[in-house]
């Protein structure tokens, strides 16, 4: 099982918060609270892996978040005070990791 990291934000417009995994292209989330956009993205990181692999991709290793840092756009949110979170790769159990 991996853990990948993923950033929130607050979407002041949509009054909400958003979740984005900085090692899965595309990979989004959102929630009325912390608690539940880290909870939707779980769920929203496995469809999103599934999918992949369907279409015959593959799923990135994650990142350490000191790689993470590395990146300017990421450590700008981290500085700004976005929090982030290991979130665990949970796929069906019919699934190979």
């Amino acid at each position: 099982m991996a853990d990948y990291i993923a950033l929130i934000e607050s979407d002041d417009e949509a009054g909400a918060f958003a979740v984005w995994f900085p090692d899965l292209p595309g990979c989004t989330a959102m929630g009325a609270t912390v608690e539940q956009a880290f909870a939707n993205a779980a769920e929203a990181m496995r469809d999103w892996a599934e999918a992949t692999l369907a279409k015959g991709g593959a799923l990135p290793q994650p990142r350490a978040i000191e790689e993470l840092l590395a990146e300017a756009e990421i450590s700008e949110a981290i500085g700004e005070g976005a929090p982030y979170q290991s979130i665990p790769l949970v796929r069906e159990a019919n699934h190979p990791a």
